[in-house]
C-alpha cells in the first residue's frame, strides 16, 4: 500500500494542473492531461499483472465509466511492458530444449520427444504484451509444413509478482469487508477477491490455455470439411506451463471494421455481427464454457475467398472470360482463451429463465426459481421478501419486455443492464449467485458493445431463442 500511494503521489500536482488548464488553450489541455494519463498507465504497469488486469477490465466498462476513461484505460490491453529476448530464450530452452531452434530438433505436442521441426523466431518480432505474457511472432516445420506460429512466453518473476499483487488486494478487500455495514457485507468482498486471485493463476500455467483451445476449437468444429467456418480459435502446437506456441492468425482487428458506414462496409458490419453474437450464445448456453477476455483486442477477423460450387451459371461466367469463381467469406477469430467462465447447473438454468422471461413477461416466476435453486438466501428469512424479490425480477423483465413493441433490437435492448440489474437484485436480497456469472455479465456487455455498433438492428431474441432452447447454429 505504501508503494502505491508513493507512485500514484506526482498525481496529487499533475490532476489538479490538468483540470486548472481546461479554461486554457486546448493544446496546453492535451499536453498536461496526456502527461497525467502517461504517468498514470505507467504506474499501473509497474505495480504489477494483477493491477494492469484490473484496469483493463474496467476499460470495458462503459457503463460505469466515463468514455475518455475507458479509451485510456484500453491501452492495457495491448501496451504494457515488454521483457528482453535472453528471458524468453531461456523459458523456450527449458521446455524445448536448447537447440528448440535447430531444423533436425523434433518436438512432440506435450513434451521434447520427436515429432516436428525446429522453432525459429527474431527477438524483434514482438506483436503483443500483456499483463501476463508476451506474444511473438515465429515459424516452425510442422508436419513437414513451414508454417507462421504465435509464441506466448510469461514475463520474468510473473509468479512472484501475480502472487504479490493478490495478497495486498485480499488484504484490502478483508480490511473493508470488516467495516460493518450491511451494504459492503452483501458485496461479499473475499469471495470476489478469491474468484479474481483463481483466475489470474490459472493464467500462470499456459497448458491451461492450451487446453482451452483444444475445447474451443472442438465446440466451434465445422461439422464436415467442406462447411466453411465462421469462427476459429488459434490452434495449439507446443505447450509448456511458461510457453504456448500456436498456429499465427493472420486476421484484421474487430475495431478495423466498427467505424465504416460506407455502404459495402455496412453490409459487412452486418455480416459480422450475427456470427460474432451467436458464437457468444453458443458458448454461454449450449457449451457452458465462456471466452471471458473479449476485449476488442482478443477479436479478429480473417478474410479468405472461397471457391463456389460449381453451377451453369458458374460456367456461363467462366465463358464470359471470369474464370475467377471465388467469393469472399469473413472469420471471426477469437485470440488469448486463458480465461474461461463455467457456470454452474442452477446458474446456467437461471440465464435461460431470464431470457425466456423477457419473451413471455413473466419475470415473477423466474425470480421464484432463482431464490429455490439459490444454495444461500435471505428472502425466506425476512416477511415479504420472496415476493419483493420476485417482483423486482418482474418490473426488470416487464421493462425489457415492453420494448419489443419497438422491436428488440441491439439498439433497443440493453441485456447486459439487464444482467447488472437482476445481479444487483440478488445482491440487495442476499440471494447467492456464483462470482463466475459477474464474468458472464462483463463479457455480455463487451459482446453486447461490438455486435450494437456493428449491426444496431440486429434483432436479440430472433438470434438468442435458438441457442436457449439448444439448437442453435452458428
Amino acid at each position: 500500500s505504501g508503494e502505491i500511494m508513493i507512485r500514484f503521489s506526482p498525481l496529487i500536482i499533475l490532476t489538479p494542473v490538468a483540470i486548472l488548464n481546461a479554461t486554457s488553450s486546448e493544446e496546453n489541455v492535451n499536453y498536461i492531461s496526456d502527461m497525467a494519463w502517461n504517468y498514470s498507465l505507467y504506474t499501473i504497469q509497474q505495480l504489477g499483472p494483477a493491477f494492469i488486469k484490473l484496469c483493463q477490465w474496467a476499460a470495458t466498462r462503459r457503463d460505469l465509466f466515463p468514455p475518455h476513461v475507458c479509451d485510456r484505460l484500453a491501452q492495457l490491453h495491448d501496451a504494457t511492458f515488454v521483457h528482453d529476448w535472453k528471458h524468453s530464450h531461456e523459458i523456450l530452452s527449458e521446455a524445448f530444449g536448447e537447440n528448440y531452434d535447430n531444423d533436425e530438433i523434433l518436438f512432440d505436442r506435450n513434451s521434447t520427444a520427436a515429432r516436428g521441426m525446429g522453432l525459429k523466431i527474431n527477438p524483434k518480432d514482438v506483436i503483443g504484451s500483456g499483463s501476463v505474457a508476451q506474444v511473438y511472432k515465429g515459424s516452425m516445420k510442422w508436419n513437414g509444413v513451414e508454417q507462421s506460429v504465435a509464441v506466448k512466453v510469461l514475463h520474468p518473476n510473473i509468479h512472484v509478482r501475480v502472487d504479490r499483487d493478490l495478497q495486498l488486494i485480499k488484504r484490502a478487500a478483508s480490511l473493508i469487508n470488516a467495516i460493518p455495514l450491511t451494504m459492503i457485507e452483501m458485496l461479499n468482498l473475499p469471495q470476489v477477491a478469491e474468484n479474481f486471485s483463481n483466475i489470474m493463476r490459472n493464467q500462470l500455467d499456459l497448458r491451461n490455455e492450451r487446453d482451452h483451445l483444444d475445447r474451443f476449437g472442438n465446440n466451434f468444429a465445422p461439422s464436415s470439411d467442406t462447411d466453411f467456418s465462421k469462427i476459429s480459435f488459434p490452434t495449439p502446437l507446443l505447450a509448456d506451463a511458461n510457453c504456448l506456441v500456436e498456429d499465427y492468425e493472420d486476421a484484421a482487428p474487430m475495431s478495423n471494421f466498427l467505424y465504416d458506414d460506407s455502404e459495402e462496409g455496412m453490409k459487412l458490419r452486418r455480416q459480422l455481427a450475427g456470427p460474432l453474437l451467436r458464437a457468444f450464445l453458443k458458448m454461454v448456453f449450449m457449451d457452458n464454457f465462456v471466452h471471458s477476455d473479449l476485449h476488442q483486442g482478443n477479436v479478429k477477423v480473417r478474410k479468405c475467398s472461397v471457391q463456389q460450387p460449381s453451377s451453369f451459371w458458374n460456367w456461363t461466367r467462366a465463358d464470359d472470360g471470369n474464370d475467377n469463381n471465388c467469393v469472399d467469406k469473413y472469420t471471426i477469430v477469437f485470440l488469448d482463451a486463458g480465461i474461461v467462465t463455467e457456470l454452474k447447473k442452477q446458474d446456467q438454468q437461471n440465464l435461460k429463465d431470464l431470457f425466456k422471461a423477457v419473451i413471455t413477461n413473466d419475470g415473477k416466476e423466474a425470480g421464484r426459481l432463482m431464490i429455490s435453486r439459490a444454495k444461500y438466501e435471505r428472502c425466506s428469512q425476512v416477511e415479504g421478501g420472496i415476493e419483493t424479490f420476485s417482483k423486482g425480477i418482474e418490473d426488470i423483465v416487464s421493462e425489457f419486455h415492453d420494448r419489443r413493441k419497438q422491436g428488440l433490437t441491439l439498439g433497443v435492448v440493453r441485456i447486459g443492464t439487464l444482467l447488472s440489474r437482476v445481479l444487483d437484485l440478488c445482491r440487495v436480497h442476499g440471494v447467492e449467485i456464483d462470482p463466475a456469472m459477474s464474468n458472464i455479465v462483463m463479457s455480455t456487455l463487451v459482446l453486447e458493445g461490438l455486435g450494437r455498433t456493428l449491426d444496431a438492428n440486429l434483432n436479440l431474441i430472433d438470434i438468442a431463442l435458438p441457442f436457449i432452447l439448444g439448437r442453435g447454429k452458428v
